[in-house]
C-alpha cells in the first residue's frame, strides 16, 4: 500500500516490536544514523509524523482475535 522497501518494511516492524532508534540499530547491526534515514522515509511515504504515529499505522492493520 505504502511502496516499502524491505529494509523499511524491516525497520517498521522492529520499531513496533523492539522500539526506538538505539535499540532498532543494535538490533538489526546498523548505525542509527541508518534507521534515521529509513524512518525519514518512512514518515515521507506513510505521513506519520512520529514513531508512534507509525506504530498506530501498524496497529490498524492488524485483525482482532476472534473470540
Amino acid at each position: 500500500m505504502y511502496k516499502l522497501t524491505p529494509a523499511e518494511l524491516r525497520v517498521l516492524l522492529a520499531i513496533v516490536d523492539i522500539g526506538g532508534v538505539p535499540e532498532v540499530a543494535a538490533a538489526l547491526g546498523v548505525a542509527a544514523t541508518t534507521i534515521k534515514t529509513h524512518l525519514n522515509r518512512l514518515f515521507d511515504k506513510t505521513g506519520a509524523c512520529r514513531q508512534a504515529d507509525l506504530v498506530k499505522l501498524v496497529a490498524g492493520f492488524s485483525t482482532p482475535l476472534a473470540g
